[in-house]
């Protein structure tokens, strides 16, 4: 601690501005703080190995163990009579930060610490018959994002519509038939999209005179 300040915890919602002041402090005077590790990453290098590389830092934390009193006790109450509050009142305080998740300000002089934190977690023990809440702590840094708005520029392009895609290539006719049982000139032309007299006129060494006459197996250029 800083000599010659004064050791006292305040701890102020910063969306109400509400504050109030830790009315007794930390047992044994102890008030940790944890400054949160390196963050690395591991990379694999050929020929070199394992190599980490610097990659943010984790969350710091802080916390401590001490007591909402049910009576006022100047030996050990870092607040007046006045500013004492129930010790429910205390826990129903701490209870519903801790559930907002609200970002609060962390404030010790003595520690010259003004951190942004949040409650991450809050446990306490009645003892006594007189009523005091012995509780324990732990509050985390607050780290706020603050996405940006990226504009985009330009003008939208549609995907091409069927109209814009090239034509299926045609289906390539084959340049030989084999003659099958049944088959006419005539009907051999309706499958392949050929006048049967252009056919007749490229085969006639095969068919001979008469192109009615077709043998099955016979090999037609088309």
């Amino acid at each position: 601690m800083i000599p010659g300040v004064k050791f006292e915890i305040t701890l102020k919602d910063n969306t109400t501005g509400q504050s109030v002041t830790v009315p007794v402090l930390p047992i044994n005077g102890a008030l940790s703080y944890v400054d949160g590790d390196q963050q690395p990453i591991s990379v694999n290098i050929l020929d070199l190995g394992t190599v980490e590389i610097p990659a943010g830092v984790a969350l710091d934390s802080c916390g401590w163990d001490s007591l909402f009193p049910a009576q006022h006790d100047p030996s050990y109450c870092a607040v007046g009579p006045g500013q004492l509050r129930k010790p429910v009142e205390y826990r129903n305080m701490f209870s519903a930060w801790k559930d907002a998740g609200t970002s609060l300000q962390l404030i010790c002089p003595a520690a010259n610490l003004n951190k942004t934190v949040y409650l991450k977690s809050f446990s306490w023990t009645a003892r006594g018959a007189e009523g005091d809440l012995y509780y324990s702590v732990l509050f985390t840094e607050y780290r706020k994002l603050a996405p940006k708005k990226v504009a985009i520029g330009g003008t939208l392009r549609s995907g091409p519509t069927p109209a814009d895609r090239p034509p299926m290539p045609a289906t390539p006719k084959p340049q030989t038939y084999t003659v099958q049982s049944g088959d006419t000139l005539s009907l051999i032309g309706k499958k392949l999209g050929i006048n049967w007299k252009t056919i007749y006129e490229n085969n006639k060494a095969v068919i001979g005179a008469n192109p009615n006459v077709i043998i099955p197996g016979q090999v037609l250029k088309i």
